[in-house]
């Protein structure tokens, strides 16, 4: 009975861990703002909504607007301690420049950005790209990476934040989900 309870909690557990593949598939049409996309997964980005809500970013409501949201997940917020997370939420100035860390003005898309070139070199590509709190955002990626499937890219942002998944469209704004908060003001140089 203890062997079956045990595995029991292990067949859970393991089914819980969160990768790349395992977010439901965020449906983004034309009509919903990026907030109003990820509100139909909150298991995965109820903080990041409810930041979002609390800062009162207006560009991610806004359906016109054209922009790229680096979005962390739930797990990526539980990686804060306690202590980091209520510094950054309870300053109203503070929690804004957290979130404008990860919005970036225009639709960025990976497949496009790392597109195969024919004739390039297989080397790893970094290409920085200015976020709305004035800082930069580093996307590393090896677009020759046989891992890639279907055109999916999970580069690496500022050497620390990993995405798991890429490109998820709407008419004017794009959601990349990532595993870990970014700093605001990040000025990491690529290596």
């Amino acid at each position: 009975m203890k062997n079956l309870l045990v595995a029991a909690m292990l067949i859970i557990a393991f089914s819980t861990v969160a990768s790349a593949d395992d977010f439901r598939p965020i449906f983004h049409p034309p009509t919903i703002s990026i907030v109003e996309a990820l509100q139909q997964d909150p298991d995965n980005f109820s903080t990041l909504i409810g930041l979002l809500r609390k800062a009162d970013i207006k560009e991610v409501w806004d359906t016109k607007a054209s922009y790229t949201l680096l979005a962390p997940t739930n797990a990526a917020f539980a990686k804060l301690s306690a202590e980091v997370f209520a510094k950054l939420t309870n300053d109203p100035k503070n929690l804004r420049q957290l979130l404008l860390a990860h919005l970036i003005s225009g639709k960025v898309l990976f497949k496009q950005m790392f597109a195969l070139d024919k004739g390039a070199e297989h080397k790893k590509v970094t290409i920085p790209l200015k976020t709305a709190d004035g800082g930069l955002a580093y996307i590393s990626c090896n677009a020759f990476d046989p891992a890639t499937r279907g055109g999916e890219h999970h580069p690496l942002i500022n050497n620390s934040a990993r995405v798991l998944k890429s490109d998820i469209e709407g008419k004017n704004s794009v959601i990349q989900v990532i595993d870990t908060v970014l700093a605001p003001g990040t000025h990491w140089q690529a290596r």
